[in-house]
C-alpha cells in the first residue's frame, strides 16, 4: 500500500510563493502566515477571499485545518489587543482554538505574472499588455468600443449588476487599464500610459473628477479580486493534486446594494 504524503501548511505556502513570491508584497502588506503553526500537518484547506468570522466557522464545520485567503486576517492596522466581542479578535481566537492555520497572499498575488491583474486584463480582452510601473495594474489595447458597451462588458465579465463610473466618455475607447482591489492610486500612471479608462474598485468621491478624455469604472473591490479563489485553487491543485480543498460559500461581499 502506498504511503500517503504528509503535507505541512508551509508546503502549501511554498507552492503559492513560487507563483507569487512573498518578497514582492507592498511594505504595508501582511501577506504570509498570520495565525497558527506553519509547520503543522494539514489535511484539508478552505480557500476564500477574506478570512472573516463566518469563513472560520465554515472551515470548522467543513473540517479544514488550514485557511488560504487573498486578504490577510491582520493587515494595515497593528493588532494591539485580542478581546472577545471585537469581530477580528473573535475570528483570530476561533481559528486558534480550532487549530486552524491561516495563510494569505495579497499584494504578491496582485503583482504576480498570471496573477489578478493579468486575469482582469484577460477578462476584458486586453491585448499588447504592459504593467503599470508599481506592478499594481496592467494597461492594454481593446477593440474600439463606446462607454456603454464597455460598461456592459465589465458587468458581464465580472458578474456584477452595478458599477460606479465617472462621466462616461464620448467616442470610442481603445486603451484600458485595470488594477485589482483598491486601485485608484494607479490613476496617474494609467493616464501617463495612455489609458482612457481605469477599471478598479474602492474609488473615492474626488477621484471621480477625471480629466478630459479619461474615466474610471469602479466594479467594487470584492468583485475585482474574486478570481483569487480559483487562482489559489489552481496553484494548490497543480502542486498537490490529491489535497482536499473546499471553496468558501460563506465568503460574501460585505457591501449590499438596494
Amino acid at each position: 500500500m502506498q504511503k500517503t504524503q504528509k503535507i505541512k501548511a508551509s508546503d502549501i505556502a511554498e507552492a503559492i510563493e513560487r507563483f507569487a513570491p512573498l518578497a514582492t508584497q507592498a511594505e504595508w502588506d501582511n501577506s504570509g502566515f498570520t495565525v497558527g503553526n506553519p509547520n503543522a500537518e494539514v489535511h484539508k484547506a478552505l480557500i476564500a477571499l477574506n478570512c472573516s468570522l463566518e469563513v472560520v466557522k465554515e472551515a470548522v464545520d467543513c473540517g479544514c485545518d488550514m485557511i488560504i485567503t487573498h486578504h490577510p486576517l491582520i493587515v494595515h492596522k497593528p493588532c494591539l489587543s485580542i478581546l472577545e466581542g471585537d469581530v477580528r479578535s473573535d475570528t483570530i481566537m476561533l481559528a486558534i482554538r480550532s487549530g486552524i492555520t491561516v495563510y494569505s497572499s495579497h499584494t504578491p498575488l496582485d503583482r504576480a505574472k498570471g496573477g489578478l491583474n493579468d486575469i482582469m486584463a484577460a477578462k476584458m480582452g486586453l491585448k499588447d499588455c504592459a504593467p503599470l510601473s508599481d506592478g499594481f495594474g496592467v494597461v492594454g489595447k481593446i477593440s474600439p468600443v463606446g462607454a456603454d458597451a464597455l460598461i456592459a462588458k465589465v458587468k458581464k465579465a465580472f458578474g456584477v449588476s452595478n458599477v460606479r463610473t465617472s462621466s462616461p466618455l464620448k467616442g470610442k475607447i481603445s486603451r484600458v487599464a485595470v488594477s485589482s482591489g483598491g486601485g485608484q492610486g494607479s490613476i496617474s500612471e494609467a493616464i501617463a500610459m495612455g489609458a482612457q479608462v481605469l477599471l478598479t474598485g474602492d474609488v473615492t468621491h474626488h477621484n471621480f473628477y477625471c480629466p478630459a478624455g479619461f474615466m474610471v469604472v469602479d466594479l467594487g473591490h470584492h468583485f475585482s479580486e474574486l478570481p483569487a479563489i480559483e487562482l489559489l485553487k489552481s496553484i494548490v491543485k497543480k502542486n498537490f493534486p490529491t489535497f482536499a480543498l473546499h471553496l468558501s460559500e460563506a465568503d460574501k461581499s460585505p457591501i449590499f446594494y438596494f
